[in-house]
């Protein structure tokens, strides 16, 4: 699945690569995602990693075996790859993080999430000073088949 990180210029000067924490992302990043995951599937942040499970034998997983395990995304670690300024690197990892979520959960419930037939892609963007997260769309304008609570820049910068 193709990831979309668009951005805005408006943050760039505003949002030095060293004004951010990665923790604090992450934990934001837990917060928003548990929120809109279905019922019986789980976000945790721990140490720069968004951990993914479901309850125990509710689901089909890979293997039809009822057994989904867990699986993550390296928020901390996989900051890096995704460009030069900050901006570009959390929007990059937030793109990613919505992106193995969905796959964890498609995976594990042998649905299409969210919506009900083909997944819609994952978008992120950073505009007035948050950081939106959604599935549908390309522009933050475009109708969402599910969106996060924006997370406010001031909830992931450094103390």
């Amino acid at each position: 699945m193709e990831l979309d990180i668009s951005s805005t210029e408006e943050v760039r000067t505003q949002l030095p690569a060293t004004d951010f924490d990665a923790d604090r992302l992450t934990e934001a990043l837990a917060d928003r995602l548990a929120a809109i995951v279905p019922d019986g599937f789980h976000v945790r942040a721990a140490d720069g990693v968004l951990w993914y499970s479901a309850e125990a034998g509710r689901f089909p997983g890979q293997l039809s075996d009822y057994h989904v395990g867990r699986s993550g995304s390296y928020i901390a670690e996989n900051l890096a790859a995704h460009g030069d300024t900050a901006e570009e690197r959390i929007v990059g990892v937030a793109a990613q993080a919505l992106d193995e979520l969905q796959d964890f959960i498609d995976e594990a419930s042998h649905d299409p999430w969210p919506g009900t037939q083909n997944p819609p892609h994952p978008f992120a963007e950073v505009r007035r000073q948050a950081l939106h997260l959604w599935y549908g769309g390309p522009d933050i304008t475009s109708p969402a088949v599910l969106a996060c609570a924006p997370i406010p820049l001031v909830e992931i910068q450094q103390a």
